[in-house]
C-alpha cells in the first residue's frame, strides 16, 4: 500500500512531467504555425493581395500537418539541407511525443531516473523547436526587409498586435 509520502512523490513527478510535456507541445505548436506562415509568405503571398486573402492562405496552410508543411518547405527549396534534417528529426520527436510518449513513459511516475530522462528529452524537443522558430523568424525578417518592409514598421505592427491581444485578455 502506498504511503501518503509516496503518493505525494508520484503526484509531484506527474506534475513535473505534464508541465514539461505541455511546454514542449506549446513550443512545437508555435513552430508549426510559424512554419506554415513562412511557407505562405515565401511561396504564395503576392504583393497587394490584402490581409483577408493572406489570412485565408495562412489558415489553409496551418490546417495541414506539420509533416506536410515541412515537405512543402523542403520541396520549395526554402531551407538548407542541415536545417531540413533538424526539422525532420524534430518532427520524429514531435510524433513520438504526441502519439507514443505516454505509453513509452508509464514508469516515470514510479521511477525518478525515468522521470529525469523524460524531462531531459522534452527539454531537448522544446529547445530545438525554439531554435528552429528563431531560424524561421530570422528568415521571415530577412525576406520582408528584402521586399521593402522596414524593421520599424514590423516593430510598430508587432506593438499594436500585442496591445490588441492584451486588451482582449483584459475583457
Amino acid at each position: 500500500m502506498d504511503t501518503l509520502a509516496h503518493q505525494l512523490e508520484k503526484a509531484d513527478r506527474l506534475a513535473a512531467v505534464t508541465q514539461s510535456v505541455g511546454f514542449a507541445l506549446w513550443q512545437l505548436q508555435e513552430l508549426e504555425g510559424a512554419s506554415a506562415e513562412y511557407f505562405v509568405l515565401l511561396t504564395q503571398a503576392k504583393q497587394g493581395m490584402g490581409l483577408e486573402a493572406g489570412n485565408a492562405l495562412v489558415e489553409k496552410a496551418q490546417a495541414k500537418t506539420f509533416g506536410a508543411t515541412l515537405r512543402q518547405i523542403a520541396k520549395a527549396g526554402l531551407i538548407p539541407t542541415e536545417i531540413e534534417s533538424r526539422f525532420t528529426k524534430l518532427l520524429s520527436e514531435r510524433n513520438w511525443l504526441v502519439h507514443r510518449s505516454r505509453l513509452d513513459s508509464r514508469n516515470v511516475i514510479y521511477r525518478a531516473h525515468a522521470m529525469r530522462d523524460l524531462i531531459a528529452r522534452l527539454e531537448v524537443i522544446a529547445d530545438e523547436a525554439l531554435a528552429l522558430l528563431k531560424y524561421i523568424g530570422a528568415e521571415i525578417t530577412a525576406f520582408t526587409q528584402k521586399h521593402g518592409v522596414s524593421p520599424q514598421y514590423v516593430e510598430e505592427m508587432s506593438k499594436q498586435m500585442l496591445e490588441q491581444w492584451q486588451a482582449a485578455d483584459a475583457l
